[in-house]
């Protein structure tokens, strides 16, 4: 079983090559770069030109941005005619048609931005700390948040995969509630699991995530 991992907006996909060997007998881990070009949907349509011949059966994980880019590239994969994962798992972002919570950040003055960053977690130590490393990355990370800031779900078809919805129970940009509204938008399997913690409780209930993925199922 392959699982494709799409990452949040900055993430370069190290929390997930750190699953790997966790999950060695349950599923093959791979990470989907996710380069911004202007439109969320553009990032999908790039996604889904690469994982077109590989995606079969497979599971999909995305978090925050990384569940809307991994919904769209479905989206699409269906859309060609290609069968596509038989599950996703979508994490940290309320259900694609409803607003996100909270400030939009990517057009914040730079003090305001990196500190919204820092204050949401997940970003490295290393980043965080060095003012020549945040340059050198701030164009992109800016152009990620814009591209999930700016997208705006369209009307289609439900997803015909599994879908297990993800929420941290402090999570200020994607509450339970918004997480749970995932369940309209696929016609298979629907679970939705609350973990203790805020935006990236991914790297506070690792442990917990990865059991998750591990059993892999869903109530039909």
């Amino acid at each position: 079983m392959r699982l494709f991992c799409f990452p949040h907006a900055g993430g370069t996909g190290t929390l997930y090559r750190s699953w790997a060997a966790p999950l060695a007998f349950r599923a093959e881990v791979r990470v989907v770069s996710c380069e911004a070009a202007g439109e969320l949907t553009e990032m999908a349509r790039s996604c889904a030109d690469r994982l077109a011949d590989v995606a079969d059966g497979a599971m999909f994980f995305g978090h925050s941005m990384g569940a809307l880019v991994a919904f769209e590239t479905i989206r699409l994969l269906r859309r060609a005619g290609r069968r596509g994962p038989g599950l996703l798992f979508a994490s940290g972002h309320v259900a694609p048609h409803l607003p996100s919570p909270g400030r939009e950040l990517h057009a914040l003055p730079r003090a305001e931005f990196w500190a919204e960053v820092r204050r949401l977690g997940g970003t490295p130590d290393e980043l965080a700390e060095d003012a020549e490393l945040r340059l050198a990355v701030e164009d992109r990370l800016r152009a990620e948040f814009r591209a999930a800031e700016t997208y705006r779900y369209t009307a289609g078809q439900p997803l015909d995969c599994d879908v297990v919805a993800l929420a941290g129970t402090e999570d200020e940009r994607a509450p339970a509630d918004g997480v749970a509204a995932w369940r309209l938008h696929t016609t298979g399997g629907f679970a939705v699991h609350e973990f203790t913690g805020g935006h990236f409780f991914l790297t506070e209930r690792t442990a917990a995530v990865l059991d998750l993925i591990d059993r892999a199922g869903v109530p039909r």
